[in-house]
């Protein structure tokens, strides 16, 4: 069995290994075997057993059965470390089980484990619900987010004519689901399966591909435009197309690490900009105007809340015309 030494020298090249996590099976191994040793291995085992645990979803059986042993263990501190950890066993098909096994554990006469119980099952019940609306926002996404058309053996596209992307939708729904992924970070490497990650990075890689375009295409039309130019309604209209653009891409290049990533921020499309406190520099004002600093209107007061609305229809219909099938199809 593993001394304390061994349980941390094996912690430490899994922690060190980051995304090549799942490479090191023995050292996980030794960690799990953890739970043989005395009371300082079993409570380092009862910490580093379920945080490496979504990396080895083979040796899931193994890692759940040896995190039970620690809540079934006499010392009152291993088994509550062990019962507190319990929710990050809580992942797909585990899910079930673990809920059930901490529902057996009510029946402690221990007032604080009972307390710990309690509070982990609503850590459950909180994920579930939360993994369901994720699943279906995903679902809701991938409708917006076409595949790339197949092509045919001369290399055209088989089909007629180019889906069209609906900018304004994908951003509010991109958005939203990279808003909820930080709450559930494991969701697309660890709740789907292989093929469906696939596929959905292929629709990223397409939508990113016409963005790119598209992106190019704003750029060029605005170029040069200050002051009244920017005022017409078509400018308007591009501006704003911008903002939805640039913020596609952001969010698209956060999914596309490796596992995804949800650090980036926004400021979406449809949102004031929020005025800078006087004395503070104006860095954030727009300088593609060249007008000089205009003062704020009176309005609301700087915490008064602000109704969110999305984006109205002008704008998703025109974006989704805006010389885009033109530029793909090189006319």
């Amino acid at each position: 069995m593993p001394t304390v030494e061994e349980l941390y020298r094996n912690y430490g090249i899994l922690a060190d290994a980051t995304e090549q996590v799942g490479q090191h099976k023995d050292a996980y191994q030794v960690i799990l075997d953890g739970v043989k040793g005395g009371t300082k291995e079993k409570r380092l085992a009862a910490q580093f057993i379920p945080k490496f645990f979504k990396h080895f979803p083979e040796l899931a059986d193994s890692a759940i059965n040896a995190q039970l042993d620690l809540c079934e263990d006499e010392d009152v501190s291993i088994r509550r470390q062990a019962i507190k950890e319990l929710p990050q066993f809580a992942t797909g098909e585990n899910l079930p089980r673990v809920a059930d096994i901490l529902t057996q554990l009510l029946q402690t006469d221990d007032s604080a484990e009972f307390n710990l119980v309690n509070n982990a099952l609503l850590s459950i019940f909180k994920m579930e619900k939360l993994e369901t609306n994720l699943r279906k926002l995903f679902d809701k996404l991938l409708e917006y987010m076409p595949l790339p058309p197949e092509e045919a053996e001369n290399g055209e596209n088989a089909g007629n004519e180019e889906p069209k992307l609906q900018f304004s939708y994908v951003e509010c729904l991109l958005y939203s689901f990279h808003q909820l992924g930080r709450k559930l970070p494991d969701f697309l490497t660890a709740k789907l399966n292989a093929e469906k990650l696939k596929d959905f990075k292929i629709r990223l890689q397409y939508f990113a591909r016409g963005l790119q375009v598209y992106i190019r295409q704003l750029r060029l039309a605005l170029q040069g435009k200050t002051g009244e130019a920017l005022k017409t309604e078509e400018n308007k209209i591009k501006v704003v197309a911008l903002k939805i653009t640039n913020n596609i891409n952001v969010l698209i290049k956060d999914l596309f690490h490796i596992p995804p990533s949800y650090k980036s921020t926004v400021t979406l499309s449809w949102k004031p900009v929020q005025k800078v406190e006087i004395g503070q520099k104006r860095a954030s004002e727009d300088t593609t105007s060249g007008s000089p600093p205009k003062k704020s209107p009176a309005g609301p007061k700087r915490d008064a809340r602000q109704i969110y609305n999305p984006p109205s229809g002008k704008y998703s219909s025109n974006l989704s015309n805006f010389n885009y099938e033109r530029s793909l199809q090189g006319k």
